[in-house]
């Protein structure tokens, strides 16, 4: 048998330029004695379809090694049950007809079911269901032997599927690496080689992996005989399945690890390592008595900076005799799951403080319990916002000593309030983590009050110790450099006649004050600037100009785009004006120009969302469509296009939103970002028109700064009247 060094292989290959089974697959495995492989979705078509490139790995007695993030269909799983249960009598089959397949010219696609159970049932295949407690297991990994002991390890898009081999219904490629190339190898190769073994043996802390004859899969397989529509699976969407999961995490955790935080060789399938702007910050804070604020750039690394901080924190106390309460805030569910993911690939099992509080009440008492008893050396807490201001939440911290604490806020910002900053507990050790910690100076309404939300926050966590900006993290090449497109939107004379009788209205109050508002003042204030802000987020002119933008992006750049839209309904002028909610226009919009959208609000729950989340990210729809509920932690790192139909006055929101946009992501080389600005119909020169250019020429310089298209933006800022701001 000769070896795969003998091949001439690509390092990449592309549906296009090349056909992935013939020029790939084929050859490769004719080689084959041991073949391991990572798939979302399998269909066992493919064995037959593939059974003559399979036969080196059969006549030489070898193995092959499959997870899947997808059920099999019913016929499979009833095949596979099959196989389990009478392997001899399948297994006394091999040699009488495999190997009668193996070299006819016969067309064998009628015998995938059962070449899939006899390939079972002779030890020649084994398969394992791997899950995550959000989203689908969806890694696409090969590794193939040869009797050599050379490897070749290839990844990329394509599933172990006939669609995914043959039918190329989407674009697929793949990236080769050989074992005789050891540089490349030992860069990329060996890291999916070992992330494979790791994740067969259930070692991968994010991931679970289970036998397909397990009691847990038997739970799943039910579901998929019921589903009739396999493709929107969903963990979530198994009724009572998220008790199986706990009791299966459970179980793991006790089997394989003792929640001992530790700094893992690996992350997202790359040797980690910290980075040098996360080192400075941590040792800044360090040095600060640990206390302090990291005020790093939107996807520059805040959580796993804090993670990291808390593992060394752990250690140092550890070598101490002492143990460590950890506990992290975040203001959503949403990013509080995100955590409990990132968590635990430094080893560390939290406990979900959210949702109704009989489902973490009890067992963080327990937990706490065995802690200040000394039989836990560490315990973590995920709390949402909400949840850290309830009776239970505080009560059942109190007991843990300050001296053994670490308080993390994300989003920090969200604690400045006089009611929840004198909730944050006493702990030792406090790190606030957001890109905009206090707000703009400049805000119409706060600017008229003390700011107590920044003397608050200082009070608590102490100054920022540590600041990364956004140009820093493009820079050093960790955000993704973007291009800056304005889009112009002008007051209709309606609009305008508005816009200045409720500018009017507002200085009026604020003139007259005298800087002393009363109740009242304060109360219709929020009422006229609530209402003049929902007037320039729903201006007429907008959805003109987005039909026209959304009309001219071709199909093939539709893909992975956010469109921010203004919040609740249009400002109505009139007793005609259309009643409907703005975030509805703008999707209808979108649907009369053939984009594929949804909505991501607050309304839809938690399923719902993953579930969209993952149909953005394998592009089954093009874009989402969303208010506010994107703003603060929520990852989208896929997103390449970012659409600003509305933005309040205060930076923090277009600041994490641009953050949003320019995190890295593979074959992400640049982000786009279209800002919609409002500017008056006509007079620039009227007082209430010269505040809301300022307002608008100050988001515009700051996200011109940092463009790629500079230039060409400041040429349309002359042709439209304006001028960048140096």
């Amino acid at each position: 048998m000769s070896s795969l060094k003998n091949l001439v292989l690509k390092h990449v290959y592309r549906t296009g330029d090349d056909d992935l089974f013939h020029d790939f697959y084929k050859p490769v495995l004719s080689k084959a004695v041991k073949y391991d492989r990572a798939v979302g979705y399998f269909s066992s078509s493919i064995l037959a379809a593939n059974l003559r490139g399979l036969g080196s790995i059969i006549q030489s007695n070898g193995t092959m090694r499959l997870i899947i993030g997808h059920p099999l269909e019913r016929e499979e799983f009833e095949a596979i049950r099959y196989a389990v249960t009478s392997p001899l009598e399948l297994a006394q089959q091999y040699t009488a007809t495999l190997l009668q397949w193996i070299h006819s010219d016969k067309d064998v696609s009628s015998k995938s079911l059962e070449l899939l159970a006899i390939l079972i049932a002779s030890g020649r295949l084994e398969i394992k269901f791997a899950f995550r407690r959000a989203g689908m297991y969806h890694e696409k990994v090969g590794i193939i032997y040869d009797s050599y002991g050379d490897a070749v390890v290839f990844q990329g898009s394509a599933n172990e599927t006939p669609s995914g081999m043959f039918e190329h219904l989407n674009a697929e490629s793949i990236s080769v690496y050989k074992s005789w190339e050891p540089e490349l190898f030992e860069a990329y190769g060996k890291v999916y080689q070992e992330g494979f073994e790791k994740l067969w043996n259930s070692e991968q802390k994010n991931t679970f992996v289970v036998d397909i004859g397990s009691d847990f899969y038997s739970e799943v397989s039910k579901y998929v005989e019921s589903s009739p529509k396999l493709q929107t699976f969903s963990l979530l969407d198994i009724e009572g399945i998220e008790e199986q999961i706990a009791k299966y995490e459970v179980e793991q955790t006790n089997t394989n690890t003792k929640n001992t935080p530790n700094v893992p060789d690996f992350l997202n399938g790359h040797k980690f390592k910290v980075k040098d702007h996360q080192k400075v910050a941590l040792k800044k804070w360090r040095a600060n008595g640990y206390k302090g604020i990291l005020k790093l750039a939107t996807g520059s690394g805040k959580t796993i900076t804090s993670i990291y901080g808390a593992v060394k924190v752990y250690e140092t106390l550890k070598n101490k005799n002492r143990g460590l309460c950890l506990i992290i805030a975040v203001p959503y569910i949403e990013l509080a799951s995100q955590w409990g993911e990132n968590l635990l690939d430094f080893g560390i099992s939290s406990h979900k403080c959210y949702n109704a509080k009989n489902s973490w009440l009890p067992s963080v008492q327990e937990s706490i319990a065995t802690f200040n008893a000394g039989i836990k050396d560490f315990i973590c807490l995920v709390v949402v916002n909400r949840t850290l201001a309830s009776n239970e939440f505080q009560q059942v911290v109190s007991s843990i000593n300050p001296k053994s604490m670490m308080f993390v806020g994300d989003e920090c910002h969200n604690h400045g309030s006089n009611k929840i900053s004198r909730l944050l507990p006493l702990s030792d050790f406090r790190m606030g983590l957001s890109a905009t910690p206090f707000r703009s100076d400049d805000d119409e309404i706060d600017s008229m009050f003390p700011n107590v939300s920044r003397e608050n926050l200082l009070s608590y966590y102490g100054d920022i110790v540590a600041e990364y900006g956004l140009g820093d993290a493009i820079h050093d090449e960790i955000l993704t450099p973007y291009d800056y497109h304005l889009v112009p939107v002008y007051l209709n004379d309606a609009e305008q006649e508005a816009f200045e009788e409720l500018s009017e209205k507002i200085s009026s109050i604020i003139t007259k004050s005298g800087g002393q508002l009363s109740k009242d003042d304060k109360e219709k204030l929020t009422i006229f600037c609530g209402q003049r802000s929902r007037l320039l987020g729903s201006a007429s002119d907008k959805l003109k100009k987005l039909s026209e933008l959304s009309s001219m992006i071709p199909e093939s750049m539709r893909n992975l785009t956010l469109f921010y839209a203004g919040e609740g309904k249009p400002f109505k002028q009139d007793e005609d004006a259309h009643d409907c909610k703005v975030i509805d226009q703008v999707s209808d919009v979108l649907y009369k120009n053939g984009w594929k959208t949804s909505q991501f609000t607050s309304a839809i729950n938690s399923a719902e969302r993953k579930n969209l989340m993952e149909a953005f990210k394998d592009k089954a729809i093009n874009a989402l469509v969303a208010m506010k509920v994107l703003d603060e932690g929520i990852d989208v790192p896929a997103c390449q296009t970012a659409v600003i139909l509305s933005s309040t006055r205060n930076p923090r929101q277009y600041v994490q939103r641009r953050g949003r946009v320019l995190r890295r992501f593979p074959n992400k080389r640049k982000a786009i970002i279209y800002d919609f600005i409002v500017l008056p119909n006509s007079d620039f020169e009227q007082p209430a028109s010269k505040k809301l250019i300022s307002a608008e020429m100050e988001r515009v310089n700051d996200f011109l700064l940092l463009a790629d298209n500079k230039l060409q933006v400041e040429k349309q800022l002359e042709q439209i009247g304006l001028y960048y701001d140096i």
